[in-house]
């Protein structure tokens, strides 16, 4: 099945190598190293410990698709904390990122952006926190899709959770049966209907994370989005509403431009506003 949506998201190669203006770190489809966003992410190995022994995600050296999932869940259950992602092996890099949209591209792109290209794209996690500086004043709920899944956590609560199988995992978005069913794109591609997370209101001081991961099968990709309350917006052909992007502080013409281009349609004319605290 996986095959079949890749042709509806292939990223086109420029979104990774396209250009920036000389004081402007190009933001690829994990963040950048060199950005400063208040939203950090960090990559972790579900397949190793620190130490490069394997856990029960990979107990042969391959990856088990049901324990994979499973420790996804046990670690959002408690909040992702630390003390539970310091069992797993780390990427040597971190990347701070400003959005989360990409066409679905080999998944050792990841490994590869944060530090550690040598670690096998499979049974891994990237996973973002940042603390609220700024939100929107209205009730908002995250949306979209992820191949293999996503979640978003706030305040250590799942709001917001989306699986390329939605069966292997309680952690389902309120509205998750009312997700369109893939619908055919043309003779190959396949596309899929977003899933919709809770109503929430943000305030200053709420702890972020967003995680994604990728289990079996060599890809990865998606797009978060944010729906707010009330509020009315254009249709695609199917009935579903264009939602503009997570997007964390400012857009340059280079990231409107980029997310443009990454094989999701966005509604770019009022992006709700959200800032992070910045650290030290």
């Amino acid at each position: 099945m996986k095959t079949r949506f890749l042709s509806l998201l292939l990223l086109p190669a420029a979104l990774l190598t396209s250009p920036a203006r000389a004081d402007e770190a190009a933001h690829g489809p994990f963040g950048n190293n060199s950005l400063i966003t208040g939203m950090r992410g960090n990559l972790y190995d579900l397949k190793n410990t620190p130490e490069r022994e394997l856990t029960d995600v990979a107990p042969n050296g391959g990856v088990n698709s049901d324990e994979c999932y499973e420790a996804i869940e046990d670690l959002a259950k408690k909040g992702f904390r630390q003390k539970d992602l310091d069992e797993y092996r780390i990427g040597d890099t971190s990347c701070d990122m400003k959005y989360l949209s990409f066409g679905i591209t080999g998944a050792d792109a990841a490994p590869a952006a944060f530090g550690s290209p040598e670690i096998d794209p499979t049974g891994i996690i990237i996973l973002y926190k940042g603390v609220i500086e700024e939100a929107p004043q209205e009730e908002i709920r995250f949306a979209g899709l992820f191949d293999d899944a996503m979640l978003v956590l706030v305040n250590d609560k799942v709001v917001f959770f989306t699986a390329w199988v939605e069966d292997k995992t309680k952690y389902k978005s309120k509205e998750i049966s009312k997700q369109r069913k893939a619908r055919l794109k043309g003779d190959e591609g396949v596309g899929m209907g977003d899933a919709y997370g809770d109503y929430i209101q943000l305030r200053k001081g709420d702890v972020i994370q967003i995680a994604i991961a990728e289990i079996p099968g060599g890809h990865i990709g998606g797009a978060l989005k944010v729906q707010v309350k009330g509020k009315t917006y254009e249709t695609d052909k199917f009935g579903d509403p264009i939602l503009p992007p997570f997007v964390v502080g400012e857009l340059t013409e280079n990231e409107k431009n980029a997310l443009g281009n990454s094989g999701t349609q966005f509604n770019m004319n009022d992006i709700p506003v959200f800032k992070f605290a910045i650290g030290e």
